[in-house]
């Protein structure tokens, strides 16, 4: 399943724990929400990425955006036009206690990340 859409600014959350995310727009109809391998095409090349494609409930936010942490990517690339392949779910949406938490387990998102891509 694929989605092309355009990188959009996001609230900006990815970026202040550490991990700033590409936010897309557009949906995945169909697609149940949770936490994915994905591989991300943009202009600069094909990259490997952990996809957020639901609400935000650490932060009390119920909005269900597509948004992605690219691995070995750093560029400020909004305005751009992004495709998004989806290739394994990782886990459920979760709610975390703190942003500490949250943390501790995107690092293991990008842990299977890696084993899968």
């Amino acid at each position: 399943m694929n989605l092309t859409g355009k990188i959009i600014h996001g609230e900006g959350r990815g970026g202040c724990i550490g991990f700033p995310t590409l936010n897309i727009e557009g949906n995945f109809p169909g697609l149940e929400q949770g936490v994915y391998a994905v591989w991300v095409s943009l202009e600069q090349g094909r990259f490997r990425g952990a996809m957020n494609f639901g609400p935000q409930p650490t932060f009390g936010d119920s909005h269900v955006r597509v948004e992605v942490f690219l691995l070995d990517f750093d560029s400020d690339i909004y305005g751009e036009t992004a495709t998004v392949e989806v290739v394994q779910k990782i886990r459920e949406i979760q709610k975390f206690a703190s942003a500490e938490e949250l943390k501790t387990q995107i690092m293991e998102d990008i842990s299977r990340v890696k084993s899968v891509l």
